[in-house]
């Protein structure tokens, strides 16, 4: 969309559906800026647990803390991911922390950034389920 590409963010929803150990999944990707809400708001009324996404360098947003009280509110369980590691970010620690403070809520990293910006790795251990 022409709008997309003008102001660098995503504006519409998109839905992606998927069977993994005899569940059906339903991913409903919805734009995170402020001005395009609405939707997020009406999706998570339909949802039954979220992703969130925090910006390694910016860390928690303000519309990220109202869409979190939303989902607090609805008693929805998150799953937080941070994203943009593989850029210059935050420490992972200070992120953490950030967490904690201001959504007051415990944090346990299931997996660790190796690296920075241009020197990231990704790992991923030979145990995992696959």
């Amino acid at each position: 969309m022409e709008i997309e590409k003008q102001r660098g963010i995503s504006v519409t929803s998109s839905v992606m559906q998927f069977e993994y150990n005899n569940f059906c999944i339903n991913i409903l990707d919805t734009p995170g800026h402020q001005d395009f809400s609405e939707d997020t708001y009406r999706t998570l009324m339909a949802a039954d647990s979220a992703v969130m996404l925090i910006d390694g360098a910016k860390g928690v947003e303000e519309q990220t803390i109202k869409l979190f009280h939303v989902c607090k509110m609805r008693g929805i369980p998150i799953f937080t991911f941070v994203n943009k590691m593989d850029r210059a970010s935050k420490d992972p620690f200070e992120l953490m922390e950030e967490l904690e403070n201001v959504l007051g809520i415990r944090s346990y990293p299931m997996n660790w950034p190796i690296g920075t910006d241009g020197d990231f790795k990704g790992y991923i251990t030979e145990n995992f389920p696959r």
